[in-house]
Order: structure tokens, then sequence, then C-alpha cells
């Protein structure tokens, strides 16, 4: 199942993923070598690539 995007072409599990990185990294006290922090954003990255997968292909304009 495709996820549903919204205006800006982010479903709301990628919104979500960004909302879990972000507070990893101030868990982290912003150290970006944090295995919470790199798990997050993994997880992030896989949620964005979903998104990308579900846009529709651009259209050419005349």
């Amino acid at each position: 199942m495709r996820p549903e995007l919204n205006a800006c072409g982010f479903s709301t599990e990628t919104i979500a993923a960004e909302y879990e990185t972000d507070a990893a990294l101030n868990e982290a006290g912003t150290d970006m070598a944090d295995p919470y922090f790199l798990a997050a954003w993994a997880a992030e990255d896989e949620q964005r690539t979903l998104d990308r997968s579900a846009a529709p292909a651009p259209t050419k304009e005349a």
C-alpha cells in the first residue's frame, strides 16, 4: 500500500519520523554519532524513500 502524501509530498509517517529524529538528536545532546539518533535518522530516510516512490511522476509542461 502506498502512503498518502500531503500537498508537500510527505506522508504522516515521514512527518512523525522527522519529529522522532529531532527528539533523538536533542536527547543525544546533538551527538550525531549516537546510536539512538542514527536509528531514528535511518527510519526517517526509509520513510522518505517510500514517499518518493509513492509520488506521482513529474509531468512535462509545454
